[in-house]
């Protein structure tokens, strides 16, 4: 339905079948406010796409500007059925390893190049599905489509443009940031993550890791075993329609549920999960009305309200050197959380993984 309402948008509007197919009453209420023109989603895209090509090609970024394109390319492939699956159960599912995979496979030996596979592979995705789900948020708000549009862009912009001031500011002023021992814990753990991947997608690529004699060549069965494994369940459910506790098996949420628990463990879990039976069962079955004009925006305030403390605590306190010792400040830095645990010294010289001139 979704393709066929593109197809007749760029109808004359005399040609087409009919402005109001759907007669929800979001749909009804939304119906008098003018659609937003697609020209001005692909003129957005254009702006964007010169953008990123003479960022690629007016520095030194040791790649092309062939990445943008792929990067669309992997969205335009990917950003229907993983945005079919965000809708039904909530969970994003990420293109940052496929789109590594194949950068690494492209660009093998250069970390530099894959690094903007991995960006632009899979942050197009991640964002227009932001995007959309701004979009639906607004639907259901009755904000008039082009009002959407206007804050959508603006916001953005401002937001790379602070985003980019914020960066400069951290690497330059901030003293010793994302390094192990930084007196306000800027370790970067995000930043650390990127690079880790990017040596090891592009400085050693997936070939040596995953290819023929690799280390990991075993776990390319999970691609076959992540395909199959849904029609497994589907069958399964068909062929035993009396076992209702088949209907709740929904296997993209159970395996990419895992990687919620890395790094993080039960103690930092475990809280969301009364709080999400209070909101989602409790509340939901006895009090609809109020859950449903309240829930919502009270999550949103939560976590707006998180970012502003973040904010005022920053420039209140941390940027004048001002601490406060207490319980709650001090908690996640004790054990193996600050500094890790670890369980094996090498000696002098020595070092993991395979000895020199072992490598095939």
């Amino acid at each position: 339905m979704g393709f066929r309402n593109l197809f007749n948008s760029f109808r004359k509007k005399e040609d087409r079948n009919s402005d109001h197919d759907y007669t929800d009453i979001h749909n009804r209420l939304m119906a008098k406010y003018p659609e937003v023109p697609e020209w001005w989603y692909l003129l957005a895209l254009c702006f964007a796409i010169c953008l990123g090509c003479a960022g690629i090609a007016g520095w030194q970024t040791y790649t092309t500007v062939g990445v943008v394109f792929y990067g669309i390319l992997l969205c335009l492939i990917f950003v229907v059925p993983v945005g079919i699956i965000k809708a039904i159960t909530g969970i994003e599912i990420t293109l940052n390893v496929l789109a590594e995979f194949i950068g690494g496979s492209w660009a093998g030996g250069n970390a530099l190049d894959m690094n903007y596979f991995k960006a632009f592979g899979y942050v197009t995705c991640s964002h227009a599905l932001r995007f959309s789900n701004d979009l639906k948020l607004a639907h259901y708000l009755k904000i008039p489509p082009k009002q959407t549009f206007f804050a959508q862009i603006i916001a953005t912009i401002v937001s790379s443009l602070v985003c980019t001031g914020v960066l400069n500011f951290q690497m330059n002023s901030i003293e010793g940031v994302c390094t192990t021992n930084q007196k306000d814990h800027y370790t970067c753990p995000g930043i650390n993550q990127f690079f880790t991947a990017a040596v090891l997608w592009g400085t050693i690529g997936p070939k040596k890791v995953f290819g023929k004699g690799g280390q990991y060549t075993a776990l390319l069965a999970g691609f076959p075993i992540g395909f199959a494994l849904p029609f497994v369940v589907y069958y399964a459910q068909k062929k035993f329609p009396r076992q209702t506790w088949m209907r709740q098996i929904h296997i993209v949420a159970l395996l990419y549920g895992g990687i919620s628990w890395a790094p993080y463990n039960l103690s930092y879990l475990w809280p969301g999960v009364p709080i999400g039976w209070l909101s989602m069962v409790y509340m939901k079955k006895r009090f609809l009305a109020f859950w449903s004009k309240y829930n919502y925006i009270l999550s949103a305030a939560f976590s707006s309200g998180i970012a502003l403390s973040a904010v005022i605590i920053f420039f209140a306190l941390q940027y004048t050197n001002t601490s406060i010792e207490w319980w709650g400040n001090d908690v996640s830095f004790q054990g193996c959380e600050d500094t890790p645990c670890v369980a094996h010294h090498l000696a002098k010289g020595d070092y993991f993984g395979p000895r020199i001139g072992e490598f095939h």
